[in-house]
């Protein structure tokens, strides 16, 4: 089975819309990662159309999964999880020197793999390339969703850079853990004004459940300029690991000591994690912290390799666990 993408008809004459749409081939043709949607080809339709052939995700988008009583159920770990995945398959999209401008739950989407869930970047529609101008069409039109909207897209395309889709990710993550966005309520122009230049709430004021680590990414991920945002999904990746960590460390106290808190909908749930599946999640994390530690450590970040298994070069002796 595949996902076939299709130059609605109406649409093929419209000079922006097709050049967007062999863009986005463009760039995802050049895309070899687990977590981006896998292209196979671009197709040429009767009457001038156009179609491209994608690999088919049997599951849902994340903003659906969200609303779902298995995500509901889900842990702190098994969120920061699936939003790694995410950081993974959007470092991929930057080292071609593709931001993607419009991250958001309904273009990521939620499957299962080895009883795990795995989670896909697709939906590059509005992406361009960091190293060439600003299409004409996007300093018209403010491009992307408002409700996760960058700083800079409102307020000046033109520097608009890869910090800008880690800020995306950071209301989404806001999203997941609160249960809501966190700016609410507005109408359009108003929303896409807060998200410029309004301080979000703590998302403990949300959800008192959640850990003062992620909390901290999620806020340092908001921030209003790129330069107080982290600087690369890697390094990310590696505050991500830490404060996870952190999440684990208590979770395992409160096993053994056989203590009961109250919780939240998105905090961790009152059946903590068994002990075998909290040495399985932190081994997970254990292989971000490498792939961030290596990408700091190695040429690899600096010179954008195209290997994409050169992430996984490194012993596990390289790092130690605790």
């Amino acid at each position: 089975p595949v996902a076939i993408k299709v130059l609605h008809p109406h649409l093929i004459s419209d000079r922006v819309k097709r050049t967007r749409f062999e863009r986005e081939a463009e760039m995802m043709m050049r895309f070899q990662h687990p977590n981006v949607v896998q292209f196979h080809e671009i197709v040429e339709l009767p009457d001038d159309g156009l179609a491209f052939v994608m690999e088919y995700i049997d599951g849902d988008t994340l903003e659906d999964w969200l609303e779902t009583d298995q995500a509901k159920a889900v842990d702190e770990v098994t969120l920061a999880s699936l939003f790694v995945d995410v950081l993974r398959g959007l470092h991929h999209a930057h080292r071609f020197g593709v931001i993607h401008r419009d991250l958001k739950p309904a273009n990521i989407l939620i499957t299962k793999s080895d009883d795990r869930y795995v989670a896909k970047i697709i939906d590059f529609g509005v992406a361009r390339f960091s190293d060439q101008p600003t299409p004409a069409e996007d300093k018209a039109k403010i491009v992307g969703t408002a409700a996760y909207i960058s700083p800079e897209e409102v307020r000046d395309p033109d520097t608009v850079c890869e910090s800008s889709d880690l800020y995306s990710i950071g209301v989404m993550m806001f999203e997941a853990a609160c249960g809501q966005r966190p700016f609410e309520g507005k109408p359009v122009r108003e929303l896409m004004d807060a998200h410029a230049y309004e301080q979000p709430p703590r998302p403990s004021e949300m959800n008192p459940g959640i850990t003062p680590g992620l909390e901290s990414v999620i806020l340092r991920t908001l921030a209003k300029t790129p330069g107080e945002r982290f600087d690369s999904a890697p390094e990310m990746i590696g505050a991500l690991e830490v404060a996870i960590r952190s999440a684990m460390r208590v979770a395992v106290a409160l096993e053994v000591g056989g203590a009961e808190q109250p919780t939240t909908e998105w905090s961790r749930a009152e059946d903590l994690v068994a002990m075998s599946d909290a040495a399985r999640f932190l081994a997970f994390f254990r292989q971000a912290a490498l792939m961030a530690f290596t990408l700091m450590l190695t040429s690899g970040a600096q010179t954008g390799s195209n290997d994409p298994h050169h992430l996984n070069r490194i012993s596990d002796a390289q790092l130690p666990l605790m």
